[in-house]
């Protein structure tokens, strides 16, 4: 009985294995970035943090946000990066969100750029969850 019962859990975790293998690549980022700005709708008003969860085939690498002195909207807005290159190249797929303004400061996410050369890492990520989209655009 005890060999059965391991047989059948080394065949789950094989089986669970393969299926969270099976997830499909991103073949075309482009194409998939722009799937969320045309479902824009669903995210405008909305924390950052549904976005992000929507997003299950491919994250963010890179952000860079606009900080202005501003104290009416001190960021009005952040691009983001599929890829690890430097945050300045061009010809990436640039996904773009213009934040609704609201009176966080900007000191973190400065430091956080500075410290993590513009990489999106899970500092980035929980300073941005609570912001709310006004909008978004892609473009390469």
């Amino acid at each position: 009985m005890k060999i059965l019962t391991n047989i059948l859990l080394i065949g789950i975790l094989l089986f669970s294995n393969g299926f969270l293998k099976s997830q499909k690549p991103v073949s075309d980022t482009l194409a998939y970035a722009k799937k969320f700005e045309t479902n824009k709708e669903k995210y405008i008003g909305k924390p950052f943090s549904l976005l992000l969860k929507d997003m299950t085939q491919l994250q963010f690498k890179k952000s860079k946000s606009d900080i202005r002195f501003d104290q009416n909207n001190t960021l009005p807005s952040t691009l983001f990066k599929f890829s690890d290159k430097d945050i300045n190249s061009g010809n990436e797929v640039t996904f773009v969100i213009r934040w609704k303004p609201d009176n966080a400061a900007t000191t973190q996410i400065e430091f956080l750029q500075e410290e993590h050369n513009y990489g999106f890492t899970v500092s980035e990520k929980n300073y941005f969850e609570k912001k709310v989209i006004r909008d978004i655009v892609v473009y390469k």
